[in-house]
């Protein structure tokens, strides 16, 4: 199997207690690699000086097909599964109180080596990255839980084709998102399987030749994310290529 998406989620229960959800996509036609891990490690650091704060185990919980929008279309050779990792973690929020708040890290590797639009890709792998804000402010619990993001999909564009996907998200706490379009993060330790997440400053993969940030699925429409998170493309060439979103609240 091959890790081609994914998102993390950081949920407020109660005071002291929160969920940390991270979510992979497989593309399980490479079956010559072995199937999800059992669990992830993610590593919480603070923003202001990157100092690690803690970090935490996440247990497979689901793994699950990912159905196509319309099933006369569906491919032998573009199968998707969702894979789930979840724990309930105990955090003090005096002692996440910083004013610029944290994030968390996972890392894996390693990309699917068909991937068109980067460099080697069979040793680059994959960063995700969530930020979160302090879980105290002026003496007070501060509630607020990460945006729920797209649905999974397994559809597929097609070549010269006007192609559009909504990758909008809802908000627990009410806030107004945001969406753009960003280069990949690559994990820091190459071909390593699984590398010890580091902190910031994070680094994106290299483009191959041709492909850019504003152009990593090129056509006579690149590829595209509205503000509220309507994706488009008119793709002019076929492959396998990144790409990635990234969701924030405006709060």
């Amino acid at each position: 199997f091959h890790i081609v998406g994914g998102e993390m989620e950081f949920i407020y229960i109660s005071d002291g207690l929160y969920r940390i959800n991270l979510i992979q996509y497989f593309d399980e036609a490479q079956f010559q690699n072995p199937g999800p891990d059992p669990f992830v490690t993610v590593y919480i650091f603070r923003n202001s000086d990157n100092q690690l704060m803690s970090t935490h185990t996440l247990n497979l919980s689901l793994h699950e097909d990912v159905a196509y929008t319309n099933i006369e279309c569906a491919i032998n050779e573009l199968q998707t599964s969702r894979v789930f990792y979840s724990a309930d973690v105990t955090l003090s929020p005096a002692s996440y109180a910083d004013e610029e708040g944290y994030y968390i890290v996972w890392e894996r590797c390693c990309r699917n080596e068909g991937v068109k639009n980067i460099i080697n890709p069979s040793n680059a792998g994959m960063k995700y990255t969530l930020e979160f804000p302090p879980l105290m402010r002026n003496g007070k619990i501060f509630k607020n839980s990460s945006p729920v993001l797209f649905k999974p999909l397994s559809d597929y564009a097609c070549i010269n084709q006007l192609y559009y996907v909504e990758f909008t998200g809802t908000d627990p706490d009410g806030d107004s998102l945001v969406y753009s379009l960003v280069p990949p993060l690559n994990s820091s330790a190459g071909g390593i399987a699984v590398p010890t997440p580091q902190p910031k400053p994070h680094f994106p993969v290299g483009f191959a030749s041709g492909y850019a940030a504003n152009n990593m699925i090129p056509g006579r429409r690149p590829r595209r994310i509205s503000t509220k998170g309507l994706i488009t493309v008119k793709p002019s060439e076929t492959g396998l290529l990144v790409f990635y979103v990234l969701g924030a609240d405006n709060r």
